[in-house]
C-alpha cells in the first residue's frame, strides 16, 4: 500500500509539471482546419532585437524542456514553481512571455505578478511598453540586465545562443 501511495504522490507531482505549455504541442499536432487565418508569429517587442530572437526561441525550447524552462525561472528569478506553471497555461502567455515577465521583475526589483498585471491591463506596444511602464516614467528599460539574465539562462541550460 504504501508503494502505491508513493507512486500517486509522485505522479501528482511530476504531472502539473510535465503539462506545462501543453497547449503548444498538441496544437502542433492537430490537423489545420480550413477557417480564420493563422495568428501572426510570435513577436515580443521588447525593443530589443537580440532579446526578442532569445523570446522566440524559448516558445520552442520550453515546450521540450519544461522541467528545465519551470525550474529555471523558479530558481533563479524566485518565482514560486506553481505561478510559472499556472502562467504558461494562461491563453495569450507563451513561454518567451512567462520568461521575460519574471527577468523583468527580477531586475526591476519587483514581484513577477506586478509585471504580469501590467501586461493583462495593457500590452497594446508589447514588452516595451509594458517595461516602461513598470520601470516608471523618464527611467530607462533595463535591456542589459535582462540580457545577462538570458546568458545566464542559456549557459545553465547549455544552449547555444546563436
Amino acid at each position: 500500500m504504501r508503494h502505491a501511495a508513493g507512486l500517486l504522490l509522485l505522479a501528482l507531482v511530476v504531472l502539473p509539471v510535465s503539462s506545462v505549455f501543453a497547449w503548444q504541442s498538441a496544437q502542433a499536432d492537430a490537423p489545420v482546419p480550413a477557417g480564420p487565418p493563422a495568428p501572426p508569429p510570435y513577436d515580443a517587442n521588447s525593443g530589443d532585437a537580440w532579446i526578442d530572437a532569445r523570446l522566440k526561441d524559448l516558445n520552442a525550447y520550453a515546450p521540450r524542456y519544461p522541467d528545465a524552462f519551470v525550474d529555471e525561472i523558479a530558481r533563479y528569478l524566485d518565482v514560486p514553481r506553481g505561478y510559472v506553471v499556472a502562467l504558461g497555461q494562461q491563453p495569450g502567455w507563451s513561454p518567451g512571455d512567462v520568461y521575460y515577465a519574471c527577468a523583468l521583475g527580477k531586475v526591476l526589483a519587483q514581484p513577477c505578478r506586478v509585471v504580469v498585471r501590467a501586461r493583462s491591463q495593457d500590452a497594446e506596444d508589447g514588452w516595451k511598453g509594458v517595461a516602461s511602464r513598470v520601470a516608471g516614467t523618464g527611467k530607462p528599460i533595463p535591456t542589459r540586465a535582462l540580457r545577462e539574465l538570458l546568458r545566464t539562462s542559456y549557459a545553465h541550460w547549455d544552449r547555444p545562443l546563436n
